[in-house]
Parts: C-alpha cells; structure tokens; sequence
C-alpha cells in the first residue's frame, strides 16, 4: 500500500507544481481573506498537497459559521482518502456539531460512539445521503453502533448496504488507494454480517457468512479464529481444531493470538481428549508464563512515552530485535493492523509531501506549509506510538485472560481424569483418528494432511478424531 501512494504522488508532480504555483498566486501576502482562503486551499487539495493543507482545512471549518459548499466537500473528501479522519477528530465538539458536511457529520459519529453516545451518533449519520461519497463508510459504522446496541436486524441490514455501497464504488474508484479501501471495508462488512448471524446463536448462517471473504482478503487470517468458535459451537470440534491449525502455518508467523490455544484445550475438553487437552495447557504455560511477566515488566518501565514506542516500531521494520522476543512476536502482529497500516501509509506519504515541498522557491505560503506538514507527520508518529503501545497492552490483557482459561481447564482436567480412574468400565481405544468422524458436505474432499501447509487449503483443514465421552 506504501509504494502505490508514493508512485501516484510521483505520477502527481507536474500538476501538482503547476497547482501550487496557482496557490502561491492567490495566496497574498499579509492577512488572507476568507474566500482566499478557501481559494488556496482548493488549488492545493487539487494539486495532491493533501498533508499540508491539513491545519488550513481544519482552520477554515472554524472560522467559517455554514456549512461547507460543494466543492470544499468534495476537497475534504479527497483529504481523507488520503489522511484519514484522525487529523480532524480534534475539532471542537460544537465546531463539528454546527456543520452538516457529510464529511464532519461522519467523524463527529465515529467520536460519539467512542464516547458511548450511539443514538446521538445514530443521528449524524442519519442525516448523511446514500449517494455520499463516504456512505460505504457510514453504513459500516451504522452496522457496528447497532450492534453495540444489540439490534441484530437493522445490523445486518447496515452491513449488507455497506456491501453493496463499497462494491458499487469500487469500479468508481480513483486509484488504488481508494479502492484498497473500500475492498477492506467491504470485506469487514461480511465479517460484520457474519458476527451479528453469530450473536443471534444462528451457527449454520454464520457459517456459510463467513465463506463469503475470501482467502486472500486482508482481514481474512482474524477471521479464521472466528469460523473456528462457530465450529466450536456447532459441536463440530474437529474442524474447530482444523481451522486452529492453519495458524501453525508460516504465511501465519505474524498471528499472537493466546485465546487460539485456550479454544483448542477447551475443544479436547469437550471432546473428553483429556490428555490433549492437558498438554496444551501445560505447553501454553511454559512456552508463555515467564514472557509474559516480562512483558509486564516491560510496559510498567515504558509508561506512555508514545515517541519510545514509535521508534520500537520503526526499529522493527528495520529488523532491529525488540528487547524481549515476544515484543518482537506482537509487533509484528501489529503492524499487520488495518489501522496501524492505513496511519503509516500516511506518515509516509506526508513525509513524500514534506519532499515535494521543500523542492519549491522559498515564500511565505511554502514556509507555512512545511511547518504544516512537519507537525501533522509528528502528530502521526505520537499516534503510532500510542497504537502500538496500546496494541501490546491489548495482547498482554489477552495474555492473562488466557492464563486464567487455562487454569480453568486444568482443574477441569485433573478432576475428570480422577473420575476415570474410578470407572472400571472404561475402554481405550487406542484408535486416534478415522475419516468416519468427519463431517462433510459433497463439496468437500479428503486429503491426508503431512505437516506441509499449501495456501490454497488454509482454513479447510479438519480433524478426524474419535470423541471419547
């Protein structure tokens, strides 16, 4: 994704200097008017200096009391393709709230809902047309609110438009980027109908949802552990435990994912494969105990220094070990983030922007606009900083969440084991697997699976062992 925004900003350069010299015209010198303003802007947003132009954008959503006109809309829009929505979550509440601009009305949504406000949020989007740009967008963050609200039905009706929109505007798409995006958004949209089928315990719809996104769609490896509860709760354990094993793959180095083997001891446990499942308990602690407290350790010592955590980051990507291994393991998760990924393609093409700029005759107008880029890329780098700190204190909450499900389940263990050695009926059957434990519809094939992964049948493999309750 970094090297398409770099080569279309390349590809941009001669319209982008006959744009900013436009700008550089109608900028003035001294006090800008607003009208000027918005004249600037617009030659700027239309030459690709989408990262500059960011505090002037913002500055004239303050100061101007209407809402914006159409061709500042569609200059927003552009921006945010681009940028994304952070830089202007910022914004004064009330200085959101006075606009109607489908634009701010969507990132005013996005920050109510994070402040638990999901009618009011509700509302702004309401008031967002379908034939909007962003409505894609919209219509997802509609099928989550409804979610959090537990309105199964209007959900999956919000994600099922959200389809629709981000297809049809996929053939619409302006580059690469956009179109990148709204495939992701797309394909969130089926996990999304998929996950509101799950919530209702309807396992066979979800089921069939859930092969909706296809194997090589980026959000496809987290929904693998997702298909694999499904299995799970269909009672179908040994392709609970198929789907589980593809994150053994290599293609999968990436996944820290605890809660894969907490599901894999709890599908031996159901399946009274108390042995199995007691040696998955027992590899989990000892392969991840002592990490984990290191990593404990790590964090409490960092605190928040958002910049430390950027640059662990940044050293990462360089191949510069991280201190501990396992910070290695779930930086490299990470940075596979959809969020982590569309910030730093941001970063990155703001820096090319900062280049861009500096190759223009010194003035006013360009002074100003260094200085606007230099600050937004460091308002990046804070946030990365604090994704990916966030993102290692998610995984270590993970960590013990896992630990205790773990310690569930040698207890459970150890007391179902004591009440087999009072059975004195009991038989072992010393046979592990048979193809008659398989269920399987006529689409569906054997094949004896040796230890090698081939990416084609990632997902579809399944287990063939006997239950032994």
């Amino acid at each position: 994704m970094f090297s398409k925004i770099l080569l279309a900003t390349a590809i941009l350069i001669p319209s982008a200097w006959a744009s900013y010299e436009s700008a550089a015209r109608n900028y003035g010198k001294g006090t800008i008017s607003l009208s000027g303003y918005r004249r600037t802007i617009l030659e700027l947003v239309d030459g690709g200096y989408y990262y500059s132009v960011v505090p002037w954008m913002k500055d004239y959503i303050v100061k101007t009391d209407r809402t914006l006109d159409s061709e500042m809309e569609g200059a927003l829009d552009k921006m945010l393709y681009a940028t994304g929505v952070k830089p202007f979550e910022s914004l004064p509440e009330n200085i959101l709230r006075r606009s109607r601009s489908g634009n701010i009305r969507y990132i005013l949504a996005k920050r109510l809902m994070k402040q638990g406000k999901h009618q009011e949020a509700l509302n702004e989007l309401n008031g967002i047309s379908p034939d909007h740009s962003a409505f894609p967008f919209v219509a997802n963050l509609r099928g989550v609110i409804y979610s959090l609200l537990n309105d199964h039905k209007d959900a999956e009706t919000q994600f099922k438009d959200c389809v629709n929109a981000s297809e049809k505007r996929m053939g619409k798409a302006e580059s690469n980027t956009q179109r990148d995006q709204l495939e992701i958004n797309r394909d969130y949209c089926v996990a999304g109908i998929a996950r509101v089928q799950y919530a209702q315990a309807d396992y066979k719809k979800a089921e069939l949802s859930y092969l909706d996104i296809a194997k090589d769609s980026f959000v496809w490896p987290e929904i693998l552990f997702e298909e694999a509860w499904n299995s799970y709760y269909l009672s179908n354990y040994n392709r609970t435990l198929g789907k589980l094993v593809s994150y053994k793959a290599p293609v999968f180095d990436f996944i820290f994912k605890p809660e894969t083997e907490v599901l894999k001891a709890l599908t031996y446990m159901k399946m009274c494969l108390y042995e199995d499942a007691k040696k998955t308990a027992d590899d989990f602690y000892n392969e991840l105990l002592n990490p984990s407290r290191d990593l404990r350790t790590f964090l409490l010592s960092k605190g928040k220094d958002y910049r430390y955590y950027y640059t662990l980051m940044a050293d990462h990507e360089s191949n510069k070990p991280a201190p501990l291994p396992i910070v290695d393991h779930i930086l490299k998760s990470i940075r596979k983030d959809a969020a982590y990924r569309e910030m730093k393609s941001s970063l990155t093409a703001a820096i090319g922007e900062y280049n861009l700029l500096r190759k223009h005759s010194g003035s006013s107008m360009q002074a100003n606009l260094v200085k606007n880029v230099k600050t937004l890329a460091d308002e990046y780098r804070t946030t990365l900083g604090a994704y990916v700190r966030a993102g290692l204190v998610s995984k270590y909450s993970e960590l013990y969440t896992a630990f205790q499900g773990m310690s569930y389940i040698k207890l459970e263990v150890l007391a179902q084991r004591k009440e087999r050695l009072y059975q004195s009926d009991t038989v072992v059957n010393k046979k592990r697997g048979d193809v008659k434990y398989i269920e399987r519809n006529d689409k569906q094939y054997f094949w004896n699976f040796n230890g090698e992964f081939w990416a084609d049948e990632l997902g579809d493999y399944v287990f063939a062992l006997r239950s032994e309750c």
